[in-house]
């Protein structure tokens, strides 16, 4: 019961730093102006529907891709760690590393009439790191099914809660303004840097001792 209620806590923190549903409030706000207010008002849930559904199909896709390729869960674990921890330096110091989106993605968004699919249900939501984020999850979960659905509720709770923030974005923007939300999303980076790093030693335990596969 430890155990599970310990890896419920780090899919759950993990996966929220990662989606970052507050962080996401001003560059919804930007991926949204201009846009017709019938168009606008769809947004939202279609958006969190296709970055849902993208994120699950992945996260299963992406655990049958590594047994073929012949990828180890430690060296899974240490690469994935590493990409997290730079998506973290990208929310600490707010310099954009690429890994959640590049700068030729942001141009090209600007052009569209419906930003659901692209940029806010993908990359924005569904980015690289969210989607490498749910495979390490479920790669640690090691086939247990209570372990799965933590997962897998994890990440809907995490949509849900993107999807009332755009929902909610302008009212959230005047409330804490875009200092406010700066401050959340470095707070978050720094745990998500921590998780990164544990994930990391994770990796490193789990290739010098093999029979010890140790979870977030």
């Amino acid at each position: 019961m430890a155990s599970l209620l310990h890896f419920s806590a780090a899919a759950v923190a993990t996966i929220f730093t990662m989606i970052d549903p507050f962080g996401l409030v001003p560059m919804y706000l930007a991926a949204v102006s201009g846009v017709p207010a019938p168009v606008r008002k769809r947004v939202p849930l279609k958006a969190a529907v296709i970055a849902g559904i993208v994120v699950l199909l992945a996260g299963v896709a992406g655990r049958v891709v590594l047994h073929v390729l012949g990828i180890t869960l430690p060296a899974f674990s240490i690469s994935g760690g590493a990409l997290l921890f730079l998506v973290a330096l990208d929310m600490i110091f707010g310099r954009p590393t690429g890994a959640r989106e590049t700068e030729t993605e942001r141009s090209e968004a600007i052009t569209r009439s419906d930003p659901s699919v692209f940029p806010i249900a993908f990359p924005m939501i569904a980015g690289p790191g969210s989607i490498l984020t749910v495979i390490l999850l479920v790669e640690l979960a090691k086939g247990e099914p209570l372990k799965l659905i933590v997962v897998i509720g994890a990440l809907l709770l995490a949509i849900a809660t993107c999807y009332l923030t755009m929902l909610f974005a302008e009212r959230l923007m005047r409330l804490a303004g875009q200092t406010g939300m700066h401050v959340l999303t470095r707070l978050a980076g720094v745990v998500l840097a921590a998780l990164a790093v544990q994930f990391v030693l994770n990796g490193i335990t789990g290739y010098i001792h093999p029979e010890v596969l140790p979870t977030p």
